[in-house]
């Protein structure tokens, strides 16, 4: 497993990890933990294109994925859930922690322009009881990610 602490360091990633009592395994659960609308707990979502790619969606909790429109703008025919093993493999985080940065090789990251009204949101912090507290437009510059509507 992938140390995302040692990642932010190393990255110089504006961000904080914040440890909580009990593992979050759903946005809602760590929104209430945390006092705050479910929209500001940023969802990872790891995706396998049809073309093999693995890619990271991240939008906010409230939403759920368009799988067409991340096609789209993935610029490929269809994509769908990776499965826990390769998710795993490829991002090195366990489901329910993973994180929407710091895995151990580069992700396309697409995140859903729906991130960018919150001034700061949550994500999974490489472990069920761990966040990450980061700004979207911090997670923009450290994944060099791609901005675009893939929510509903």
């Amino acid at each position: 497993m992938v140390d995302l602490k040692d990642f932010l360091a190393r990255e110089g990633v504006d961000a904080q990890l914040i440890e909580l009592q009990v593992p979050m395994k759903t946005a809602d659960a760590a929104a209430q933990q945390l006092g705050i609308p479910v929209g500001g707990i940023f969802k990872s979502l790891v995706l396998r294109a049809d073309t093999g790619e693995v890619l990271v969606a991240v939008l906010p909790g409230d939403k759920r994925v368009d799988f067409k429109a991340v096609a789209r703008v993935a610029g490929c025919a269809k994509v769908s859930f990776a499965s826990e093993d390769l998710a795993f493999q490829e991002t090195g985080y366990p489901p329910g922690g993973t994180p929407p940065l710091g895995y151990p090789k580069p992700l396309r990251v697409i995140l859903d322009e729906a991130v960018l009204q919150y001034p700061e949101g949550y994500g999974g912090g490489g472990r069920p009881e761990l966040l990450l507290r980061i700004r979207p437009q911090e997670l923009l510059r450290v994944t060099k990610g791609t901005l675009g509507c893939v929510s509903r």
